[in-house]
């Protein structure tokens, strides 16, 4: 039987790619990290979850199984049987989160991790979750909640109301403005600042005066930095170079005051990690792949309709976010018009014509994965029939709205699977192992409980 021998601090940074902390660091950007490097700890590079998207990535690391288990695909699904669109929530997260695990409120679920270490939790710990993306609306557990994106609402949001009182007293901002990024980039910067602000007053509070085995805190300006301005990221003559690189300095003094509170705390003995749910890259352009499909002739749109409801009959199969295939199987969708016999056939014709998109001689597409490959587990039922891992530069969107194929829209940086990264005490991965967000729970679990 296990003991709690270790308290934990994962610091969260939303996609916040090695690639660029290593260059960073060699440009002195992020002293307060490279001096945590120089004390026991390594930064790797790391696979994100696929599809690379944020709800699906956070609740892997969270719950450390893979799509098929808990269950959350993208951002948005279709309610079944139907076209309409339906945003799963925390509630919908089908295995339970590593907090659940230590804190005794598995509330009936069950996962291979949570089986993994059954029996081995000799005492209920405490956590405190912050900023966490996916896990909207808050639901009790042992300790404090307060959810990330998408989060309309703070009060449902947080838990307890305790929490939620302290949060609304220091003007807590759940996430910032991102349509000021396009209308008022200054405004924007202010916005960030404020809300990195506000994140380390209620770290540092939650740190001082809630008791915990295990602590969550994430940061997730970078994310919405990077989709707008990863373009300035390198460019010295960029208007907003300077404030990019604010950004990162700002977020290593968070890193720096909390790692150093942390280890004050328990006595240099605790588990400290940081972790992003993907990484970042410039766009090269956005590839609109329902525009494919329909010239491929898998896709018939009617235009008087909105959103998926547009899709028509004698479909094959259509797009969404990012890179998500769906066979259009009849007695799935209303207008569902592939047998379920044929739906694997199907679905490798879908594969073999997504698999020759190419932009000026180039491939677009690196891989397409069936839905076998990737994911087992409960929730497999809901998973896409094909998923698509684009090439780095070509962003895959599942919109209907274009004509064309490919496209540019405000956005300046898109996701990548590769390059994630983590740092976490040398000793902690298998040697010459490359770690996968799957895994980190299972590392912060084994750490805490000294097995």
């Amino acid at each position: 039987m296990g003991n709690p021998t270790r308290k934990a601090l994962v610091i969260g940074l939303d996609g916040v790619p090695y690639t660029l902390i290593e260059a960073y660091m060699e440009r002195g950007e992020l002293p307060n990290l490279k001096n945590i490097l120089s004390r026991g700890h390594a930064l790797s590079q790391m696979d994100a979850s696929i599809p690379d998207v944020s709800s699906t990535s956070w609740t892997s690391f969270f719950t450390g199984v893979n799509p098929g288990e808990h269950g959350i695909y993208g951002f948005m699904e279709l309610n079944p049987g139907t076209y309409t669109l339906r945003f799963p929530n925390y509630g919908d997260v089908a295995a339970p989160p590593l907090w659940d695990i230590l804190g005794g409120g598995l509330r009936g679920k069950s996962s291979t991790l949570s089986e993994r270490f059954a029996g081995k939790i000799r005492t209920p710990l405490r956590s405190v979750v912050l900023n966490i993306p996916q896990t909207y609306p808050a639901l009790p557990l042992n300790g404090v909640l307060t959810s990330g994106f998408v989060c309309p609402d703070l009060k449902r949001g947080t838990y307890p109301v305790e929490a939620y009182d302290y949060l609304a007293s220091i003007g807590y901002i759940t996430d910032v403005d991102a349509s000021k990024a396009v209308a008022d980039p200054d405004a924007f910067f202010t916005e960030v600042f404020k809300a990195l602000e506000k994140r380390l007053i209620a770290y540092e509070h939650f740190l001082a005066n809630e008791e915990w085995g295990l602590f969550i805190a994430v940061i997730t300006e970078t994310d919405r930095l990077h989709h707008f301005f990863f373009d300035a990221a390198f460019d010295a003559g960029h208007k907003y170079h300077q404030s990019f690189i604010k950004v990162y300095r700002t977020m290593d003094e968070m890193i720096g005051a909390l790692y150093s509170r942390f280890m004050d705390m328990t006595g240099g003995e605790g588990f400290f990690a940081t972790m992003s749910d993907h990484g970042f890259t410039e766009i090269k352009k956005e590839v609109y792949v329902n525009s494919w499909l329909r010239q491929e002739g898998f896709l018939n749109v009617d235009r008087e309709r909105e959103y998926f409801e547009q899709i028509g009959s004698g479909t094959v199969g259509f797009a969404m976010d990012p890179g998500r295939i769906y066979v259009n199987l009849a007695g799935s969708y209303p207008l569902g018009s592939v047998d379920a016999s044929e739906r694997k056939e199907r679905a490798r014709e879908l594969k073999a014509s997504l698999s020759s998109i190419t932009h000026e001689g180039s491939p677009v597409v690196k891989a397409v994965f069936e839905r076998d490959e990737l994911y087992s587990g409960r929730a497999l039922g809901r998973a896409p029939d094909l998923v698509c891992l684009a090439e780095d530069g070509f962003d895959l969107k599942g919109s209907l709205k274009q004509d064309e194929l490919f496209g540019r829209s405000r956005f300046t940086g898109m996701h990548t699977r590769h390059d994630a990264h983590c740092v976490l005490p040398e000793g902690a991965l298998s040697s010459g192992a490359r770690p996968h967000i799957e895994a980190l729970a299972g590392i912060v679990l084994e750490n805490i409980l000294g097995i």
